[in-house]
């Protein structure tokens, strides 16, 4: 009988050390914190503020990154690579007497200071100095992803005594969560310079390519969950950066980032680091190749 029981002991054991995995974030759980209805708390309504905080610094996590020189690819090329997105999140540090929005909606109110999201990125050149990207994420340790898209356009590009210039626009969609809906719009304009290289005098093998940007960020979200007579009702609204009757310019913020490549023949290392005012602090590192 001990026999028979001890298989089913054992396939048991993963089951509950794993049962809280993967995490997910829930509009829901925000209507009740340690055990406690959030209405029985006095002072400013942390749930709205909680919301806004969590749309927005995951919105900024999530959005497309330029993480990338500011000369394009050429029509012929290509690249494909892994990006690593480490999300600060200030709000997390705030020394506050109330729960801030990433406990209000993690089921266990244990929410980390910081975002893991690895992304597959890839990116095609095509003529007349024009680039298609897509990028597919997945935000660590929970069930929901990350699906985004951009263009870019080398306004300024390969010449020996002028810095590299493009633009680029692009959207990216929170996927996998069914209890709210988040997107982001990215608008931005690189600078960049690229510097052959080489371990041999006279022989370029290598480049390294410093860039800064600057750009805008576009956050949208709301709520797919009814939340008629619950204690979550009038407190959950819509948000959105996008101008309309219900534009929130908080919802808008403006980005910072630089960084550089090394390219060494068909290998690439990227390292960035960028700050959507209001938002999150990300640093992001790229591994890839480009043909």
């Amino acid at each position: 009988m001990r026999r028979a029981l001890l298989p089913a002991a054992l396939l048991l054991v993963p089951h509950a050390a794993f049962a809280e995995f993967p995490e997910r974030l829930s509009v829901m759980a925000m209507e009740d914190y340690a055990g406690a209805r959030t209405e029985s708390y006095e002072g400013e309504d942390y749930v709205a503020s909680g919301w806004k905080q969590v749309a927005l610094e995951l919105g900024s996590t999530l959005s497309n990154k330029p993480g990338m020189p500011a000369r394009t690819l050429g029509p012929a090329g290509f690249h494909v690579g892994l990006t690593t997105t480490f999300a600060h999140l200030p709000g997390r540090w705030v020394d506050s007497a109330y729960p801030d929005g990433w406990e209000l909606m993690d089921p266990d109110e244990e929410a980390m200071p910081l975002l893991v999201v690895p992304t597959v990125n890839v990116r095609k050149g095509l003529p007349a100095s024009l680039e298609l990207g897509a990028n597919f994420g997945w935000l660590g340790a929970t069930e929901t992803g990350v699906i985004g898209g951009y263009g870019r356009w080398g306004l300024i590009e390969g010449y020996k005594n002028l810095p590299d210039v493009s633009v680029q626009a692009g959207y990216a969609v929170y996927v996998g969560n069914d209890e709210f809906e988040l997107g982001a719009m990215d608008m931005s304009m690189t600078l960049g310079y690229t510097l052959p290289f080489g371990p041999v005098e006279g022989i370029h093998t290598a480049r390294f390519s410093p860039f800064v940007n600057l750009g805008l960020t576009r956050v949208h979200a709301s709520p797919r969950v009814d939340l008629t007579d619950s204690r979550l009702d009038g407190r959950l609204a819509d948000l959105t950066g996008f101008e309309g009757e219900t534009f929130d310019e908080t919802m808008a913020p403006f980005t910072f980032a630089l960084g550089f490549e090394v390219q060494s023949g068909q290998f690439t290392f990227d390292l960035s680091s960028g700050y959507a005012v209001g938002g999150a602090l990300t640093f992001n590192l790229g591994l890839g190749f480009s043909y």
